[in-house]
């Protein structure tokens, strides 16, 4: 699904006037008479229902006055509650406000103690609650009337609708304002906007619905920017279908360089993410001395033990003998559980200057690879970072808190930076790549905060990639997959307590539930 920002949109809007010749009030009309629809849908019929609107002045606003009429035509008691003065209207919400004043509806400044007084009684009797007050184009602070109003809906517990997006929310970062509409249910237009699907914005928007509104569908190829979000559709349609004729073999070969003394979990969860997910075959290399009692835990595996040091991490003259796994392998991952040991840094400066297949580094792996970023200039093999928001600091020389103010922003920079495909890891995880695309994803949930998952992502991305998926959509595939698992195993045992098994567990189920 395409996402667009708030400045996008008007853009869009203005084309689709402009050059299209589509009337901006007909635009208007088509999105009020979609929140009434799903009003309707809502509320099971809108006869002799108590509805309360509030609106702005600007196109939102003028959206709230076409369902305020629309709502009185279906026999709803409507109640509108202004948050300006109609004198400053102007355009298409000005031809409406017209239209709405000839019906003789009941509206209501809200700015002083009377109106607000009145509002909170209402509330008490109200049976939905439309959010018209601010829209795509917010930005900054709200009024203190504005605050008050906003306060006083989602004190009131009434359930809310908002149009196109919940007021105060920005529309381009999730950013929302010290008081903002907490929706149960949001309408927005055309196409999703990008501050309803990332966090903290997600979270006020409740139940997201995309209404057509007559916008040209081509418009959005006036766009140079691309940004997607990975819903069921989206993922659907990279996932191959089974080759009924197909063989271990041809299910693809991946082999994971992790492990370390005390860490051999790490190259566990990855191997069995890879075998889950779909490999045919999945070769652990891990240091000698694990060797044996990781072959007996995991037969399904093929297990090879290497060279180590006296600390029972790889030992760097340990490459020649991954060199020699590396043949006929369709995909590598590295990292999990490999330890900071120097020798790590001098198997991986190795691994990039001779792999010729698809590789994920993660955990270890990019805790050494943040030493020495260059290495990655000229590698001529699609590599996936699957960083959390800590290694994506060291990896880029900044703090964590800076990653996480602009998640979308840092995953691109990193992905132009380091020639790679990058996963930020987190709530709404961002795939993106270095011409300048991003991906955000639409499943998981709290209860993939535990240790082991990421290796787990590391396994199923790898996975994909041996299967013969194209490295992007390998990524944010593997990362869909992931988060359904999580949420799986979440909706089965409960948000807390959830463990990297029980997510291990849910993948074959996640890929069936997209197949």
């Amino acid at each position: 699904m395409r996402l667009i920002t708030g400045s996008e949109m008007k853009k869009l809007d203005n084309w689709a006037i402009h050059a299209y010749g589509v009337p901006s009030l007909l635009l208007m009309e088509n999105a009020g008479g979609a929140v009434v629809k799903k009003a309707e849908q809502v509320m099971g019929t809108l006869y002799d229902r108590q509805v309360i609107i509030l609106a702005g002045k600007g196109n939102n606003g003028g959206d709230a006055l076409v369902v305020a009429r629309r709502l009185h035509e279906l026999k709803a008691e409507v109640r509108l509650f202004l948050l300006f003065s109609p004198e400053n209207l102007s355009g298409d919400t000005l031809e409406n406000w017209h239209m709405v004043e000839k019906l003789g509806l009941k509206w209501h400044i809200l700015s002083d103690e009377n109106s607000f007084y009145l509002l909170r009684l209402r509330l008490n009797q109200c049976d939905l609650v439309i959010d018209g007050i601010f829209g795509t184009g917010f930005r900054g602070k709200t009024q203190k009337n504005v605050c008050r109003a906003i306060q006083a809906i989602n004190d009131s517990k009434v359930p809310v609708l908002a149009i196109d997006i919940p007021s105060g929310l920005e529309a381009d970062t999730g950013r929302i304002e010290e008081h903002c509409i907490k929706a149960d249910y949001t309408v927005t237009f055309a196409w999703v906007k990008r501050g309803l699907v990332v966090f903290p914005g997600k979270e006020f928007v409740g139940q997201l619905e995309v209404a057509n509104i007559s916008l040209p569908q081509e418009a959005i190829r006036e766009l140079e920017r691309e940004e997607y979000y990975v819903d069921k559709d989206f993922a659907c349609k990279v996932l191959p279908p089974i080759d009924w004729q197909g063989h271990k073999n041809s299910f693809g070969h991946v082999l994971v360089i992790a492990g370390s003394a005390g860490m051999t979990g790490a190259c566990y969860f990855t191997c069995k993410a890879a075998l889950r997910s779909g490999a045919g075959l999945v070769t652990a290399c891990l240091p000698k001395s694990l060797a044996v009692n990781f072959d007996i835990a995991f037969p399904e595996v093929i297990t090879r033990g290497v060279e180590e040091t006296v600390f029972s991490s790889l030992d760097a003259i340990a490459w020649l003998e991954i060199e020699e796994m590396m043949i006929n392998k369709k995909s590598v991952v590295f990292g999990p559980g490999l330890s900071a040991e120097e020798s790590i840094k001098d198997i991986l400066q190795q691994l990039l200057e001779n792999i010729k297949v698809p590789l994920v580094i993660d955990a270890d792996g990019l805790n050494v690879l943040a030493q020495n970023i260059d290495v990655l200039q000229h590698i001529q093999t699609p590599v996936i970072l699957t960083p959390h928001p800590g290694e994506m600091a060291r990896l880029l020389g900044i703090s964590t808190e800076d990653v996480q103010s602009d998640r979308i922003g840092t995953a691109l920079q990193a992905a132009a930076k380091l020639n790679s495909i990058v996963v930020l890891k987190g709530a709404a995880s961002i795939t993106a790549i270095p011409q300048g695309v991003a991906y955000i994803n639409s499943t998981g949930c709290p209860a993939l905060a535990t240790a082991g998952t990421g290796d787990i992502l590391a396994g199923i991305i790898g996975s994909f990639l041996a299967q013969g998926i194209c490295p992007v959509e390998a990524a944010y595939l593997g990362v869909y997959i992931h988060g359904l698992a999580g949420d799986l195993a979440a909706g089965e045992k409960g948000m807390r307590g959830v463990m990297a098994r029980d997510v291990l567990d849910m993948v074959p189920y996640a890929l069936k539930g997209i197949e």
